[in-house]
């Protein structure tokens, strides 16, 4: 290469930084991934658990719920955010079931919300402070109050695994402690009448034998990773606590279709009762370099198409990217009261 044309390269290097500095200036202010459609608040959606018989069990519900639900602001989003609305605003859209990934933050204090190797975060800003699970109970309270017909399933999960379980148990304890009349923390299926107006906590970790001061079980809900790429003729795996069973559909490394068939299979296959939990997860994350927005707009499209029969007892269904159309699909299979 000749001097000259060395020299036009070097000229635009600085365009790079420039490059990257715009990049980050867009993320911060939401501008380069936005966050989704605007959803305006439905009063049927945020009270539609009201109306519900106070003795129906909560397995016999057929519950919407959100996958990796703290997930609105995080980076790098392409790969890792599954959600584009907040807690709040998800709880006012009718979910119920809310999946949170839980880590110790660096002084062991507190539990910070992050999906894999991602923080996430109150605001767009990749210097926006870290989301805690403090937060996520305060937002859900304050929507409990001013609804105190619903309530809302939190399943934890330890999303480090060189993070002390029960460690983290401990801090859960300790959070029950501050405000124990406000969670359900029974490893049972409780009644709606039971749950109104609080938090059920259930925790997908082996609970480990202990004792203590504000020692907490929560319900069972540890199931076995389903991250296995083998597509499987019933991809439903039921897995029993003792107190009640899991059936379980959570193949997350099933290409579209796979998961298409795998989401149908459930559906059609697989019931709730009055003793068994039914999740059915529409959540994947296929390939080395997943995109869980465009898996979440063909999956999400196709749940939409399919009919769903009024008092059929399919559980908790979750999504990626869950939107008002989604939940109402769920909320209107459940007969009334």
């Amino acid at each position: 290469m000749s001097y000259k044309g060395r020299t036009k390269k070097a000229r635009y290097l600085w365009l790079i930084p420039l490059a990257i500095l715009l990049a980050a200036t867009l993320y911060a202010t939401g501008l380069l991934y936005p966050d989704g459609k605007s959803q305006s608040p439905d009063p049927a959606l945020s009270d539609w658990m009201s109306p519900l018989g106070d003795d129906r069990p909560l397995s016999l519900i057929n519950i919407p719920g959100t996958h990796d639900s703290a997930t609105r602001y995080i980076f790098p989003d392409y790969f890792l955010q599954d959600q584009d609305t907040g807690i709040l605003q998800q709880l006012e859209n009718g979910y119920r079931y809310l999946d949170v990934r839980v880590a110790l933050d660096k002084d062991r204090r507190g539990l910070e919300m992050i999906h894999a190797f991602g923080t996430c975060r109150t605001g767009p800003a990749v210097w926006s402070k870290a989301l805690t699970f403090d937060d996520l109970v305060a937002d859900t309270l304050a929507f409990l109050d001013a609804h105190p017909g619903e309530t809302v399933i939190f399943c934890v999960k330890p999303e480090r695994s060189s993070d002390d379980a029960s460690y983290i148990r401990g801090l859960l304890a300790n959070k029950v402690a501050q405000a124990p009349e406000r969670w359900f923390v029974e490893n049972r299926i409780p009644t709606l009448g039971e749950a109104r107006g609080r938090i059920v906590l259930c925790r997908r970790y082996d609970d480990l034998t202990g004792t203590g001061i504000g020692f907490v079980h929560g319900l069972d809900f540890y199931w076995t990773d389903q991250g296995g790429e083998t597509v499987l003729e019933n991809p439903v795996a039921a897995e029993g606590n003792g107190a009640f069973t899991l059936a379980v559909q959570d193949r997350y490394h099933y290409g579209v279709e796979d998961k298409w068939n795998a989401v149908l299979y459930t559906l059609r296959n697989t019931s709730a009762s009055e003793d068994t939990f039914c999740l059915n997860f529409l959540s994947t994350a296929q390939g080395t370099l997943p995109h869980p927005r465009k898996f979440a707009a063909q999956l999400n499209q196709r749940f939409l198409a399919t009919e769903l029969t009024a008092g059929t007892p399919y559980g908790i269904i979750l999504f990626d990217f869950a939107d008002t159309d989604l939940a109402r699909a769920v909320i209107d299979t459940n007969l009334v009261p």
